[in-house]
């Protein structure tokens, strides 16, 4: 059984997986705060947006280049949720091979996500989320 905040999570996927970016976007805060790595730039730091508006650009982006996530974990803890995601073919762009994976942690608020943050490893990740 999962929570609130890790339903929300799954149903914003699940739009986004059916390629519905405009329902994704009804779960996502309009001030969102989102980092990010460029795949383009390798060790690069992360990079940082603010709005609804960029995600969608850059998830459309996205799928011009004919990269779709396939969530494969998602971990609960609280505010925060923990999303492994398996995208075939994000290594070719992005100097780092991880297996085609990446880690984020959602944050939501009365029931909007309002903070998305790209990790580098599940380490990070986990730890991002609070999870021992």
């Amino acid at each position: 059984m999962c929570n609130q905040n890790e339903w929300i999570v799954r149903e914003a996927f699940l739009a986004y997986n059916r390629g519905d970016v405009t329902r994704m976007m009804d779960y996502v805060d309009p001030d969102l705060d989102w980092t990010y790595f460029d795949p383009g730039l390798g060790e690069a730091e992360p990079q940082t947006c603010h709005g609804r508006g960029e995600l969608e650009k850059a998830l459309r982006r996205q799928a011009e280049r004919g990269l779709r996530a396939e969530l494969e974990e998602v971990i609960a803890a609280g505010d925060r949720v923990m999303l492994v995601m398996r995208t075939p073919g994000v290594d070719e762009y992005r100097n780092q091979q991880a297996g085609n994976r990446t880690y984020d942690i959602v944050t939501l608020r009365n029931g909007l996500i309002v903070g998305l943050h790209a990790c580098r490893d599940r380490t990070e990740a986990r730890s991002l989320a609070g999870i021992s």
